[in-house]
């Protein structure tokens, strides 16, 4: 077929192999493209389902599964997939027929029919290069010069062959590889001997342009990077004498010719992870796997039991088509979920490519040696130091790292595709190949200066992270995940070496330190726990080595999400620590912060009178703070631990007045340095004193609007401790059920994406009072009694009060009232000993109610009348209605 296929807007021709939609290239698998071009060419007429499989996919068994897949995408890429079909239509048991009408147009190339003999590589097909092809072919006909760039192996050479072919070139086209050119030199004879022309005449470039101007013809020059300066030369000269002479050339880094297009191929799409066979098999980087692999074995099917080693292969391995060929390769001897173990050394394993294959293509090694070897002595040098950095890094990183002209080696990696420039949000970033990255790192071990790079780095992430810490403390997750995640990868390395034999431990400690805002900031405690004690097993060994880090640490480690790692007891004596040196040093920051910490376990610990004591210290300390907010903050804990001591109107008051005052002057800086936002934080208790006394509504108001503002400033922690110390235990209380099951599934799924052990203990004891409501007291016992262990070892007994009213009611619903009664007389001393007050009527509540329903009058209005008078009291007037109702509930109005 030499006919151009047009159909409403679109066009196809069979020889370019690209659909066209008003000129503009459709993005199209080559399956989808085969299909199109069998039923385009045979309009109206039905093709049977096993007709279109013997076309597209001769020799091979597929399901028809895979055909319906394809005729999807098809149809999606046409815009037929609504209504009436208007191209392809599927006639129910028979299979698909092209229902629009198609003209034929006699098709146009730049050069009259005909293709040179096809080689091994031309019987390839090409794989996810569609567009890559329609773009060059589109690029061409804009400038008479187009150099496709990449790294070794990607498939420029074979891209190069796919458009000269689609382009139907005449005999007379020239493709020239100067792969196995070594001398510069040779090039202009190399190029005229391809002619059939002398090349030491004295006007030879002259020939050789009037020779193919005259063939109108399209020359590719394969492999060019190692004579890049000769050719460039050449081509520019007869450029200059020529009007209708192409190039399309191939090579690691452009040729910097006036009027060159540059295309630069990037690697294959890769897969998801943890995707099906169906889904995976929609990656070009597996289709090139599968297909190699089914030919090295003589049949292979992807399964979805392979299909997640597969994905992990050809993701380990970048996409790099030379390198899943390899890969694919290898499945002679292993099986794919052993190869996909084994890449750990990809040198050793990627080897024994095609016998005819350019021996630089024959192995992963080779191909990675050739374009070290054309890097200059200052550009070797960079590839190998840069090679410390994991994923992205910027050229500031770049030129902070190496130890030459770091721009100028950048610059000349970037031009040779050693090194890919990607935009980001926060600018432009670099990368290298993961293949490209383990190469250099060899090289940088065997120079024996992997230490002195890899210290570079650290420091200067170190100095990155210290410059922008108030920055990292005052934005969003997302927004600092985007800004600043890209440097965990190399942090993480960074600490590994620092700690290690040989690393420098003073720097990972500094580095530590720097790297707290931002652990923090993305909730990422498992490993900022680890690299803190091991910054202060180090320090505490020489206390007087750097003071500062470890107050700093020991301040850390005393903070509320530090302890659901840390064990119970350590976070008070942490903030100790951090306490004694601050005020030694005399950093005041540091002493408000030690305070917090020993406030907030005292309080979680269900001792408030304590509690007082620290607010009351932290206030008068945050007077001489820098910071005229601090103050704020003191008044907040104050009010806070009020209302624990069922001292609710006072602390209503405390907190209304405190939220006034900072919303005027708030510093961002509070929800690092003090764990919340203080708005939400104050916004919990404050909604708790009103629904306690007796504004309900209007407490459940507080709560949403604080849920809306936390879920905005996309802060996780201070959405969890909403959720879990007013949100969920209020709609509790409310025995709105639908209401707390709603937060319930909330707090689950934030503690799940904060990874906080603390609140997901609390999600689930919450959890068990709503089966308990369902009438499984088993059940809500069963999972009620190991969260509630998990609290208490972790000192979170805050809640402890409500948990156990749920606890001795579901005891008592299975026959055991007498132990309920126990348990509940057991927390009432407790939390009168302690001055927990806010629990006194809830706890009452419980032991009266169970009285009543085993018939014990006396002691149920013993209960009843204490809780009524703990409720009054505290002006707690949402119990004192639920007090009533339970009395008349329970026949004894009389007696009241």
């Amino acid at each position: 077929m030499d006919e151009e296929l047009r159909f409403g807007s679109f066009s196809i021709h069979p020889g370019r192999r690209s659909l066209l939609r008003d000129g503009v290239a459709v993005p199209l698998g080559s399956r989808a493209i085969d299909i199109l071009l069998f039923l385009a060419a045979h309009p109206g007429e039905v093709k049977s389902n096993q007709e279109i499989v013997d076309r597209v996919w001769p020799s091979t068994f597929v399901q028809e599964a895979n055909l319906r897949v394809h005729i999807s995408a098809l149809r999606k890429a046409l815009g037929d997939t609504r209504g009436e079909p208007r191209f392809i239509a599927n006639v129910p048991g028979r299979g698909y027929a092209f229902v629009a009408a198609v003209e034929r147009v006699a098709a146009f190339a730049r050069m009259p029919a005909g293709r040179p003999p096809q080689d091994a590589a031309d019987r390839l097909r090409i794989l996810g290069r569609d567009q890559n092809i329609a773009a060059i072919i589109a690029q061409l006909s804009k400038g008479r010069l187009v150099t496709i760039t990449g790294p070794g192996g990607i498939g420029k050479t074979t891209v190069a062959r796919a458009v000269l072919a689609a382009l139907a070139p005449a005999p007379g086209a020239v493709s020239i590889d100067l792969s196995e050119v070594g001398d510069a030199d040779l090039v202009q004879t190399l190029f005229a001997s391809a002619l059939g022309l002398p090349s030491r005449s004295a006007d030879a470039i002259a020939e050789m342009a009037r020779a193919l101007d005259a063939r109108q013809a399209l020359v590719v020059l394969d492999s060019c990077e190692h004579v890049v300066e000769a050719v460039a030369l050449l081509v520019e000269a007869i450029l200059d004498l020529t009007q209708s002479v192409c190039f399309l050339a191939t090579s690691r880094e452009p040729l910097r010719v006036t009027g060159e297009r540059v295309h630069r191929l990037k690697p294959l799409d890769l897969p998801l992870s943890g995707v099906s066979a169906e889904v995976a098999a929609r990656s070009p980087a597996v289709q090139l796997f599968v297909e190699r692999a089914d030919a090295c074995l003589g049949g292979y099917e992807l399964s979805d039991a392979d299909a997640p080693a597969v994905a992990e292969i050809c993701t380990r391995l970048d996409g790099i088509a030379l390198a899943i060929e390899l890969a694919a390769g290898r499945l002679e001897s292993m099986g794919v979920a052993a190869l996909a173990g084994s890449l750990a050394d990809g040198f050793k394993l990627l080897t024994r490519g095609r016998r005819t294959a350019l021996p630089r293509h024959q192995t992963l090694r080779a191909t990675l040696d050739w374009s070290y070897h054309l890097l200059t002595r200052a550009e070797q040098q960079a590839l190998a130091e840069i090679s410390v950095f994991r994923g992205r890094f910027t050229l500031d990183g770049a030129e902070a790292v190496v130890s030459g002209d770091g721009a100028e080696a950048m610059a000349g990696l970037v031009a040779k595709s050693l090194v890919l420039a990607e935009p980001a949000s926060a600018g432009e970033s670099y990368r290298l190949l993961d293949t490209t990255r383990i190469y250099a790192a060899e090289k940088l071990a065997e120079s024996g200066a992997e230490d002195a790079a890899r210290a570079r780095t650290l420091a200067y992430m170190c100095s990155l992270l210290e410059a922008s810490g108030t920055v990292v403390q005052a934005g969003s997750a997302d927004e600092i995940a985007g800004r600043f995640g890209y440097l965990l990868p190399s942090l993480r390395v960074g600490l590994d070496w620092a700690f290690g034999d040989g690393g420098d431990r003073l720097l990972g400690t500094r580095a530590t330190v720097a790297s707290l805002p931002l652990f923090f900031k993305l909730s990422l405690f498992d490993e900022c726990f680890a690299a803190i004690t091991t910054s202060l097993t180090y320090l505490d060994a020489d206390q007087g080595r750097d003071e500062a880090s470890r107050m700093k640490l020991y301040a850390a480690l005393g903070w509320q999400r530090m302890q659901t790692i840390y064990s119970a007891g350590h976070g008070a004596t942490a903030s100790s620590r951090a306490g004694r040196i601050a005020r030694r040093i005399g950093d005041v920051d540091h002493q408000l912060r030690a305070l917090w910490g020993l406030w907030v376990d005292a309080v979680n610990r269900g001792e408030p009178a304590h509690g007082l004591e620290l607010a009351d210290t932290f206030t008068d300390l945050a007077a001489t703070s820098s910071d005229p907010t601090d103050t704020l903050v003191g008044r907040r804990m104050q009010g806070a631990t009020l209302h624990w001591m069922a001292r609710h109107a006072e602390s209503r008051a405390i907190l209304a007045a405190m939220l006034a005052d900072y919303e005027a002057v708030a510093s961002q800086s509070h929800s690092f340095r003090f764990q919340f936002d203080q708005r939400v934080t104050a916004h919990i208790v404050l909604a708790r004193c009103r629904w306690f006394l007796g504004e309900e509504a209007e407490a459940m108001r507080e709560v949403e609007d604080a849920l809306r503002y936390a879920m905005e400033i996309r802060n996780q922690a201070s959405v969890c401790n909403l959720l879990a110390e007013a949100g969920c235990p209020l709609a509790l209380l409310a025995e709105d059920d639908a209401r707390a099951a709603r937060y319930v599934g909330m707090l689950k799924e934030h503690t799940k994406a904060a990874a906080l052990d603390v609140w997901n203990a609390y999600a689930d004891c919450f959890e068990a009072e709503l089966i308990y409501r369902s009438g499984d007291s088993r059940g809500c016992l069963r999972q009620l009694h190991p969260n509630m262990q998990r609290l208490r070892a972790a000192g979170f007994v805050l809640l402890e009060s409500q948990f156990t009213a749920v606890e001795a009611r579901a005891m008592a619903a299975l026959g055991q009232h007498e132990a309920a009664i126990r348990l509940l007389d057991a927390a009432l001393a407790a939390a009168t000993s302690t001055q927990q007050l806010w629990c006194l009527p809830l706890l009452q509540r419980a032991r009266g109610t169970i009285a009543a329903d085993f018939a014990d009058e006396a002691a149920a209005l013993a209960s009843f009348t204490a809780a009524i008078r703990a409720a009054e009291e505290a002006g707690a007037a949402a119990f004192g209605r639920r007090l009533h109702e339970d009395i008349r509930r329970t026949g004894l109005s009389a007696r009241f």
